[in-house]
């Protein structure tokens, strides 16, 4: 009997060929029909509308959702755990743009660009730095991280990582655990919330953890808005004490046009897309490679064991 697919992320003819040879049918948003929803038994991405209806079924066959995202603080975790849905992820489908835009971030500001770019006249400007003269923690030692830290290292940096037990990772001069943030050098220059939006992780960067880690050269955020208590970040930078700040997610997004971030001089924004790539384009671009290397284990009943979501932490 054929597996029912559906389609929230758009899949290429190419893609379908291959599951319709799995004897996989795929729906969308568009065609699926009431009497679809019960036998639904993969989502590739997640339609909030109609998975209410299928978390709604009691004899509802869902299994397995395929997000198009990293983070999946978006997800209904508590009723997919309930009901033993396996939940993968994207994370490390966008690793190298993010890293990409995060070591823009740092040039951008360290070479003087945020300065020449503005100026009108002829004015040098010399109080610059190399990516060996910011060393840089970066809190959360996945894939984005680890991406980070392979370009800050080839470029001569010194680099730290949080990650929540302390665990030795690959690529980081040193790694300390997220409760004992006092082990990190005094001399850190440069921090990169890479951090996963959980209820452990809201405002995880407010006034007092900025106090903890000292002045600052930049602050970045590629993680989620929900980490960052921006009330907070602002007064940092109008104190000095964060020199500057690169913000790719914001609370709420989009970000209204009143809101004080966009008055702050010190502060660079780019509106959720470091994401972005021309030869992949799209938030979901090559998510098809990352969810065939799950789909046999599927199809043969054994576990998944790439990208598996843990339904209590959120990551």
């Amino acid at each position: 009997m054929s597996r029912l697919l559906l389609e929230v992320t758009k899949l290429q003819p190419q893609d379908i060929a291959v599951l319709h040879d799995l004897d996989i049918t795929v729906v969308t948003p568009d065609t699926v029909t009431a009497a679809d929803i019960s036998e639904i038994e993969i989502s590739y991405g997640w339609s909030t509308e109609i998975g209410k209806k299928i978390l709604a079924d009691p004899t509802s066959k869902l299994r397995w959702v395929q997000t198009m995202s990293a983070g999946v603080d978006y997800m209904p975790l508590a009723e997919l755990a309930d009901r033993q849905v396996m939940l993968t992820n994207a994370s490390g489908l966008k690793s190298v743009p993010i890293a990409q835009s995060v070591i823009s971030y740092i040039l951008h500001f360290a070479r003087g660009l945020n300065v020449y770019q503005t100026q009108t006249h002829w004015q040098e400007f010399t109080d610059q730095y190399t990516i060996s003269e910011l060393p840089t923690v970066i809190f959360g030692t996945g894939n984005i991280g680890r991406q980070i830290a392979h370009y800050l290292k080839a470029l001569g940096g010194r680099v730290y990582g949080v990650n929540t037990s302390g665990h030795p990772v690959d690529g980081f001069d040193d790694v300390v655990a997220i409760d004992n943030l006092g082990a990190l050098p005094d001399d850190i220059a440069v921090v990169v919330d890479v951090l996963p939006g959980t209820d452990t992780t809201v405002n995880f960067f407010n006034a007092e953890r900025f106090a903890t880690l000292g002045d600052l050269y930049l602050f970045i955020n590629v993680g989620r808005g929900t980490t960052v208590n921006q009330a907070d970040l602002i007064a940092a930078l109008q104190a000095g004490t964060i020199r500057q700040a690169a913000l790719d997610v914001t609370l709420p997004e989009p970000l209204p046009d009143d809101s004080p971030l966009w008055q702050q001089p010190n502060l660079l924004l780019t509106q959720h897309t470091t994401w972005a790539e021309h030869s992949s384009a799209g938030r979901a671009g090559n998510l098809f490679p990352l969810f065939m290397k799950n789909l046999p284990s599927y199809l043969a009943n054994e576990p998944l064991s790439v990208n598996v979501v843990d339904l209590t932490r959120g990551y």
